[in-house]
């Protein structure tokens, strides 16, 4: 086919030059109204606030420049966090979470700046509160309607995502799959390559480095942004030859390797030295990653022990009047790298045994829930010791919970890769428990299902991600049912 011919066939230069413009409007344009939408309403809340307590509706200009400087903060945070990548996970998945997180990080670091210039004399505590709640409340109505609009004009196909050519290597199996991904992604896949099998005769190498040549041909006209090669696991001198022809040209060159295709989804490039290397199962496996979360843990486990103290307190004189025996009780479980630590509990039933042979879950109206143990289970509260665990530093606020000891004997066999949830710390909530998968796990399916729920966890690991848990525990239903 001819370079003339080509381009009447497709007629994508234009076509993709208005595709990008396109997307950077969209990026823009949610970008500007969100701050615009944060700006208004934390400026709108002082001037609500100032005239429901004074009576008097003051202009001050401090309070409009603060109000700026949160939007603005808050639009960065989401650039950082990749949020305004319009069709990326960050907006379609996790979307009003990490905004609301953002939100809330955004006025961290606004009294942070404040403190620092020493601007804060001025600023009332009530006028706080009502701003963060209004700039909370329209940040989620703002990305709510702006999801709807965005995914209305994705589905009508108004625009798409980057475009790409995907090269399908010899002895590359399982590409129905990647097909479907890539079309959930909306992603502009412009040509499919099935490249031949190369051998040692001259003429299949002449065939094979005249395909190489149109398609990099190709992409120079069809404004290509990606190539995307799937390869199996015995042809990597092709797949060099192949990067090296299309190193030419100006785009990314993305490589999946089939039989690795699944793993791939937990993975990222790391460094080892100088070399850089492929790393998988990560987790908050870096050293900003784990200070953060460790941090976060400490932080926020020793404020609620501060400010629960009386509720703990009341909750021990309670057990203790209801029915003989410790307040409290020590489970034995698996923490990090299966290394065993003592779980604290507040006791809510009159016997209990946490031995291998012995051990028998609460099931619903167990005969030895107390009265005090079935409310405090029922609302969570029989957890609340385990901030103790967080502090010393073997568990975490959020990770998958840990199961007893029994019960990984029980399905260590039957489950695979079960002990890869302890590749992070336990937490005293977790991502399959506010997906309603707690309490009795009798048969194989419960337990399947809620290590399912933890391995997601731990291979999609974010900051926000655990902030998301830590409000869907409070909020959700799902986090308190088969609470007995």
């Amino acid at each position: 086919m001819s370079i003339e011919a080509l381009y009447r066939s497709t007629g994508h230069l234009p076509a993709v030059a208005r595709v990008q413009k396109t997307q950077a409007f969209w990026t823009v344009a949610v970008a500007g109204l969100e701050m615009a939408v944060i700006v208004a309403c934390a400026y709108g809340a002082f001037l609500t606030y100032s005239f429901a307590v004074y009576s008097v509706i003051f202009h001050r200009a401090d309070y409009v420049w603060a109000s700026v400087a949160l939007g603005a903060i808050y639009v960065c945070l989401c650039f950082a966090d990749n949020q305004y990548d319009l069709l990326g996970p960050e907006w379609n998945e996790h979307s009003r979470s990490r905004g609301g997180a953002a939100v809330a990080l955004a006025f961290v670091f606004l009294l942070t700046i404040g403190y620092v210039t020493d601007n804060l004399s001025g600023y009332s505590r009530g006028t706080f509160v009502a701003q963060f709640a209004a700039a909370l409340l329209g940040q989620l109505t703002i990305r709510t309607v702006l999801w709807l609009v965005i995914d209305r004009v994705h589905r009508r196909g108004q625009w798409h995502h980057e475009s790409m050519a995907v090269l399908i290597m010899p002895g590359a199996y399982g590409i129905g799959d990647i097909r479907q991904r890539l079309s959930e992604r909306h992603d502009q896949v412009v040509r499919w390559y099935n490249l031949p099998a190369v051998s040692d005769r001259k003429n299949t190498r002449r065939s094979f480095d005249e395909q190489l040549s149109t398609i990099r041909r190709e992409c120079r006209m069809l404004r290509i942004d990606a190539v995307l090669i799937l390869f199996g696991a015995d042809n990597m001198e092709v797949v060099a030859n192949a990067v090296a022809e299309l190193s030419e040209l100006p785009v990314r060159i993305q490589l999946l390797p089939m039989p690795m295709a699944e793993l791939m989804r937990c993975s990222r490039i790391g460094n080892y030295g100088h070399l850089k290397v492929l790393e998988l199962f990560c987790g908050p496996s870096s050293l900003r990653d784990r200070l953060l979360k460790r941090s976060f843990d400490f932080v926020v486990a020793g404020l609620a022990l501060v400010l629960l103290w009386p509720l703990l307190v009341i909750v021990a004189v309670l057990i203790k009047l209801d029915t003989p025996g410790p307040v409290l009780f020590r489970q034995t479980r698996l923490g990090f790298n299966n290394d065993p630590i003592n779980v604290f509990k507040f006791r809510s039933m009159t016997t209990f045994d946490d031995s291998r042979d012995g051990f028998r879950q609460a099931v619903r109206n167990d005969p030895r829930v107390t009265r005090v143990g079935r409310f405090i289970r029922r609302t969570n509260i029989d957890e609340l010791p385990q901030l103790f665990n967080v502090m010393k530093g073997e568990m975490s606020l959020v990770g998958p919970r840990p199961h007893a000891i029994a019960h990984n004997d029980e399905f260590a066999d039957q489950i695979r890769r079960m002990f890869r949830r302890h590749n992070v710390k336990p937490g005293i909530t977790g991502w399959a428990q506010v997906n309603g998968l707690r309490g009795e796990t009798d048969t194989f399916e419960k337990m399947r299902k809620r290590v399912e729920y933890d391995l997601y966890y731990v291979d999609n690991w974010s900051f926000f991600f655990d902030l998301k848990i830590m409000i869907m525990t409070i909020v959700s239903k799902h986090a308190y049912t088969n609470a007995y």
